[in-house]
């Protein structure tokens, strides 16, 4: 009987890995056939070769001698964010100070209770610890938020729209 059974499994295991076999000659025959159709609807390959795509965009000048090739000039792309601290605290702060599962860390605005002894410090030591950073029992701020490039008008704005909604 354990003679049959072996006969059986090898017998299906043979026609199993037949199969698959079968299976990836015929992906590989279509995979074949669609990646060498010509298609004309790419006209950025046909148009531009490679040496077009990789040829260098410019020489460095040297001292005392002129360039052959004028130098690409690139465009500086400035980030300016306004100076509405709506704009800042939904872009930086509400990413700790606008989601509750942090709330038993850090003061989520509009929770006057969370924020009571900290405004009763004053307007400017929260402006000092907003922009400076901060490091207390249960955590810390980095200078901020996090973004060094933000002005500190910007990080006021922010800290009194965060007031607002607290208040």
């Amino acid at each position: 009987m354990s003679q049959e059974q072996d006969k059986i499994f090898f017998r299906n295991f043979s026609l199993t890995l037949a199969l698959i076999a079968a299976m990836m000659v015929g992906f590989y025959i279509i995979a074949d056939i669609v990646a060498h159709e010509e298609d004309d609807t790419n006209t950025f390959e046909n148009s531009i070769g490679a040496d077009e795509l990789t040829k260098p965009v410019g020489k460095s000048a040297i001292a005392g001698e002129e360039p052959k090739e004028e130098i690409a000039q690139s465009e500086t792309v400035v980030a300016t964010i306004s100076n509405n601290g709506e704009s800042v605290y939904n872009g930086l702060c509400v990413n700790c100070h606008g989601i509750a599962a942090l709330a038993a860390m850090i003061p989520q605005a509009g929770d006057a209770s969370a924020w009571e002894q900290r405004i009763k410090k004053g307007m400017d030591v929260l402006y000092a610890n907003a922009i400076n950073g901060y490091t207390g029992e249960l955590g810390m701020m980095p200078a901020k938020g996090g973004n060094p490039n933000l002005s500190d008008d910007e990080v006021k704005a922010a800290v009194d729209y965060i007031m607002n909604l607290t208040q």
